[in-house]
């Protein structure tokens, strides 16, 4: 009879739903054009994630600037990067861009794939006779030979085998919607997700704030 015991079990966890907050004061039917500004990262592979989100935008039927065209018209007017927020910035690049709202966002962390190793044994039982054997002496003198079973005796066989598995890479990132006119945040989603590569996960991330972002703004356009 042969066991298979599995002592290491590799779990993976896939990306739960985002968590995002919506104003429910604010009027979303005047939010035709949005504008994307450029994620902040502290890592290097991340570049350009806001490509990603203006994908998914677009794909959800908002006309989106990108930020290339931003940054040209933050140069044209030495707009200050580090001043995006400010209402007096944000009312300007609204008047020059037309846009209604800016995207901007960051990758908050970041855990790359890697690979594990995980131990599984095999326990193999197996079973053989047992006899016992006697010696006694017969009528004329010369020895006899007798062989008796004794019953079963049971043997234990272990072996390890080492086993490689894949740890998905995780990628957490927040997103949030800004008023050109107000600079009032009105919305912010945040969400960390895993896939078979970084890249991967950010998309899946970028794919599932963008839904949720969709999905809370039609309903807040039906209720005004």
């Amino acid at each position: 009879m042969k066991k298979i015991l599995t002592l290491t079990a590799l779990l993976f966890c896939f990306g739960c739903a985002p968590k995002t907050y919506i104003s429910r004061s604010y009027d979303f039917n005047k939010i035709q054009r949005i504008g994307v500004l450029g994620f902040s990262s502290p890592y290097e592979a991340f570049s350009g994630a806001e490509n990603l989100f203006s994908q998914y935008l677009l794909s959800y039927g908002y006309t989106v600037v990108e930020r290339a065209q931003i940054e040209r018209v933050l140069g044209e007017h030495e707009f200050s990067a580090s001043s995006y927020l400010s209402p007096d910035i944000t009312r300007k690049i609204g008047k020059v861009l037309g846009v209604d709202a800016l995207l901007l966002g960051e990758v908050t962390s970041y855990l790359p794939e890697q690979k594990t190793l995980a131990y599984n044994v095999s326990r193999t039982t197996s079973s053989e006779p047992v006899y016992h054997t006697e010696i006694i002496a017969g009528p004329d003198g010369e020895p006899i030979v007798n062989t008796y079973y004794a019953g079963q005796q049971q043997r234990l066989e272990n072996n390890v085998y080492p086993s490689e598995y894949m740890i998905y890479a995780q990628v957490g990132v927040v997103a949030k919607l800004v008023d050109v006119n107000t600079a009032e945040i009105i919305w912010v989603g945040s969400d960390t997700t895993e896939g078979v590569s970084g890249l991967d996960a950010l998309s899946s991330s970028a794919k599932g704030l963008v839904k949720s972002f969709d999905k809370e703004v039609r309903k807040a356009r039906k209720a005004k």
